[in-house]
This record gives C-alpha cells, sequence and structure tokens, in this order.
C-alpha cells in the first residue's frame, strides 16, 4: 500500500507502538552510562572495552539510518519495523548475557543496526498516518517520548543497576528491553498498517559499506590505541579512512550521476548554508554526549558514587532542558536567530563551569552540579533551532534526503566526540590505582581536559550557527513541530 493518511482511533495505538521504539532508541543511547564501572568489574574489560560499547552503538545508528529508511521503503515500513524491533529485542537480549567485553561490544553494534531499522519508520509512518492538525500533534508526542527517554535515562539505569534483581545487577539496563520490545511487536503487528513509497529507491549497500569502512578505520584504532600503547596500526588506520571516505564520496556523486539515488546526496553539499548548517549540528552535537561521557567518569570512577545517585545528579540538567524546550519557541519569536545562538552560549558556559569546579574542588559538587542548569538549557533552547535551521536550508524537492543528512550528522557527531573525548580522558586519568582524594582530583582534571575539545567544538560550532542564521526573520527561526532530541 502507498502512502495514503490512516483513519480512525487505531492509528493513535499505532502511535503508541511506534512511540515504544523510540523511547528504546533514545533510552540505549544514554543509559549505558551509569552502568560503566560495573561492567568493567563484571566483565574485566579495559577503558577501551568500555568506550567501544557507547561508540558501537552510537555508529551503527548513524551509519546505517539512511539505509534503514530506504529499506522501510522497499519492503514496507511495518514490515521493517517489525524485523527491526525483533533485532533490537534479539541484540538486547544478547547485550544481557554477554559473558565478556567483545560480545557486548557485538551485541551493542547490533542494537545500533536495529534501531537504524526502527527510527526511519517510526518517522515515515506518522507522516503516512496523521495529516493537519493531528500530524503536528503526534509529532509533538514523539518529541515528548524521546525527551523522557533522554531524562530518565541514567536516573533509570542506576535504579535498575542498585535494586539488582535477580543478583543481574549492569544486566538488566539492556534486559529491561525484552518486555517493552514484545510487546511493541504485538502492538505493532495488529495496530499499524502496512505503508511502502510509491516509488522506492534502491539499497545503497555498496556506500553503506564504505561510509561504515571508513568510520571503523577513523575511530576504532584510535580508541584501542591506548591499551596497547600506541601501535603503529593506531596511526595507520585513521590515514587509511581519507583514501577510504575518498571513495566513498566519488562512488555516490557517480551513483548519483547515473541517476541512482545514493547514500548521501552529494549535490546537497554545493549549497553553502547546508554545508555550514550540518557542519555546526556536527560539532554542537560531538560537545553534548561526549561532555556527559566525561562527567560520569568523574561521578563513579573518581567519587565513586552509587549508578543511582550518579544518574541523579543529572536531574538539573533534565529538568532545564524540558523548561528551555518549551520556552524555545517564544525565545525565538522574541529574539530571531539570535535565540539558538543563545543557546549554544548558555551551554558552553555550563560546561565551562562544570569544568571550572572539577578542577577546584572535584569531590565538592556543588559548582558541577549547578552548571549541569545551563547546560540543559542550552541544550533544551539550542538543539531544536538548530536542527530546523538546517533543514530551512534545503527546498522541499530536498527536504527528505536533507533531513535525513542532518540526522546522520547528528548521531556522527555524537559518536566522534564520544570517541574524541574518550582518548582524551582515558590517557589524562592514566593509572586509576590511587588513593580516594588523588584519584578524585586525577579524574576531575581529566574531565576539564577533556572538555578543551567541547568548548573548541562550541565556539567552532557558535561561528557556523552565526553564519546560518544570518539574515533569517524571526519567524524563520521558530523550531519545526518534529525534531529529534537526541541530545540530551
Amino acid at each position: 500500500m502507498t502512502d495514503t493518511p490512516h483513519a480512525g482511533a487505531s492509528r493513535w495505538f499505532a502511535l503508541a507502538a511506534l512511540l515504544s521504539a523510540n523511547f528504546l532508541i533514545i533510552l540505549d543511547l544514554f543509559i549505558v552510562n551509569v552502568s560503566l564501572p560495573r561492567l568493567q568489574t563484571g566483565l574485566g574489560a579495559s577503558f577501551s572495552q568500555v568506550h567501544l560499547v557507547i561508540v558501537g552503538y552510537d555508529a551503527a545508528l548513524a551509519v546505517l539510518l539512511i539505509t534503514g529508511a530506504r529499506l522501510g521503503d522497499l519492503y514496507g515500513r511495518r514490515r521493517v519495523f517489525l524485523w527491526g524491533m525483533a533485532l533490537f529485542t534479539l541484540s538486547s537480549l544478547i547485550c544481557g548475557v554477554a559473558p565478556d567485553p567483545g560480545i557486548l561490544i557485538g551485541g551493542r553494534v547490533i542494537q545500533g543496526a536495529a534501531a537504524a531499522l526502527l527510527m526511519p519508520q517510526v518517522l515515515a509512518s506518522i507522516r503516512v498516518m496523521f495529516d493537519g492538525a493531528s500530524r503536528a500533534r503526534a509529532f509533538g508526542a514523539m518529541g515528548a517520548v524521546q525527551g523522557v527517554a533522554a531524562t530518565i535515562s541514567q536516573l533509570a539505569g542506576g535504579f535498575l543497576i542498585e535494586q539488582d534483581y535477580a543478583g543481574l545487577g549492569w544486566r538488566m539496563i539492556f534486559l529491561i528491553n525484552l518486555p517493552i520490545g514484545l510487546a511493541a511487536m504485538l502492538a505493532a503487528r495488529f495496530c499499524i498498517r502496512e505503508t511502502r513509497a510509491p516509488v522506492a529507491s534502491r539499497l545503497d549497500v555498496a556506500g553503506a559499506l564504505l561510509a561504515a569502512s571508513g568510520l571503523f578505520l577513523l575511530l576504532v584504532p584510535i580508541m584501542l590505541g591506548h591499551d596497547h600503547g600506541w601501535p603503529w596500526w593506531s596511526y595507520a588506520g585513521p590515514v587509511a579512512a581519507v583514501p577510504v571516505l575518498a571513495v566513498f564520496v566519488r562512488y555516490e556523486r557517480g551513483l548519483s550521476r547515473r541517476g541512482g539515488v545514493p547514500l548521501i546526496e552529494m549535490a546537497l553539499f554545493a549549497n553553502r548554508r547546508f554545508i555550514t548548517g550540518v557542519s555546526a549540528v556536527f560539532l554542537f552535537f560531538s560537545a553534548i554526549s561526549s561532555f556527559f561521557l566525561s562527567l560520569t567518569m568523574l561521578l563513579q570512577f573518581g567519587l565513586e558514587l552509587s549508578p543511582l545517585a550518579a544518574g541523579a545528579v543529572f536531574t538539573p540538567s533534565a529538568v532545564a532542558f524540558f523548561a528551555a524546550s518549551l520556552s524555545g519557541p517564544r525565545l525565538a519569536e522574541w529574539l530571531g536567530r539570535r535565540a539558538l545562538l543563545l543557546g549554544v552560549l548558555v551551554f558552553g558556559a555550563g560546561i565551562t563551569l562544570s569544568a571550572a569546579g572539577a578542577i577546584l574542588d572535584p569531590a565538592n559538587l556543588t559548582l558541577v552540579v549547578v552548571a549541569l542548569g545551563p547546560n540543559g538549557a542550552g541544550q533544551g533552547l539550542g538543539v531544536p533551532l538548530a536542527v530546523n535551521g538546517v533543514r530551512g536550508c534545503v527546498g522541499a524537492e530536498d527536504a527528505g534526503m536533507g533531513s535525513g543528512i542532518s540526522s546522520t550528522m547528528q548521531l556522527t557527531g555524537t559518536t566522534v566526540g564520544v570517541a574524541v573525548v574518550g582518548v582524551v580522558l582515558f590517557a589524562a586519568i592514566g593509572s586509576p590505582d590511587l588513593l580516594d582524594a588523588a584519584r578524585a582530583q586525577r579524574y576531575g582534571h581529566a574531565l576539564a581536559w577533556a572538555t578543551l575539545y567541547n568548548l573548541a567544538a562550541v565556539a567552532a560550532s557558535f561561528v557556523l550557527f552565526a553564519r546560518l542564521t544570518r539574515g533569517v526573520s524571526k519567524a524563520g527561526a521558530a523550531p519545526a513541530a518534529s525534531v529529534e532530541p537526541v541530545g540530551h
């Protein structure tokens, strides 16, 4: 069946099934953070392996997101949704019973690939099932669900770990996905009607493989290099990534010239405003999630807080994120383009204050916690406006591809940021076998060193956003209803 709006109350039950997938995808972006010490101890994992547990999910989701959308167009969105949810549930089981770090990392990569199958079907299905005012309400519900998932993820993870159900400990953060996933599959089977694109494009398998290979060569050797004393391959991998990514660009351009549909439409990068926007989004998102890795390491490894206590520390950021998200549209009407720039500045001020607190007295969390208020507020204000600003750079005929590239760059930025910050952080920590006071100081200083990357990325994104928004009217600065708040 092609794209025609659904009718009747059943579409709202279908929406609930779809949004359960979005809830799990965003939850699993962040919930793993509070499990890192227990996970490392339980599996005997190194810092680099723990690092890969985080990055493996992000990278697979980023690389395969557009391919997931094409699969839904080709084979039907409900069918691909069911495939994706089955794979996500199975991979969550693999992660939950993993006997060693290698199996867990592999499970996380599969989980990220499954998320890439799910997320595009949610967006496309909402557009098909709803129209007019009901579509705006549906996208509003999606944004709210994703915001809740991002907000409660670390607190919920800490609670599950501390409850230690059946002695499962950290494994529960993955096993909790099983009942949710099975319920979503059952609901989707009966509530979601099958749809597909009227004219579906073929899959760009070669493009996806080249992109994945380039990202692997760029990131994995760097992350593993610290554990192995920086051998030759830790340098050779990133060098080899350059020609692989160059071949990817050349192949995508050739595919487009031959009338095919590439993974990424390179012609869009001739649009200077678009390339400015996606570069700014890449940098901004690379600074957001990577900072929370640094803070989690300080809280749990440096100060040895429990998972629940560490999750609770993030509460001011979550509250501020929601408050700023709600006030964002009104501020955008009042300030115009300056609202986005204000959000970036406020976020930068927040991470600066946290770094200062970590240097001055890491054992006293007052300044760090207070700084999480502007941190979350900057995200809540800046993320929706940034994403919508990029989507406004392309015409209606390129809106789908532009949106796909924007989402991919958000997730790739998150992946690269976590990878780079993790390398700096673990190098600065050095030997973790220190007395309590010295350990807290070491992790506090490591957070400050790692935050230099975050600040540089925020500053560069501010400059690019200033260029992007130059000459944009106040009306054009208002956020869209269909923003994916994956940053918090």
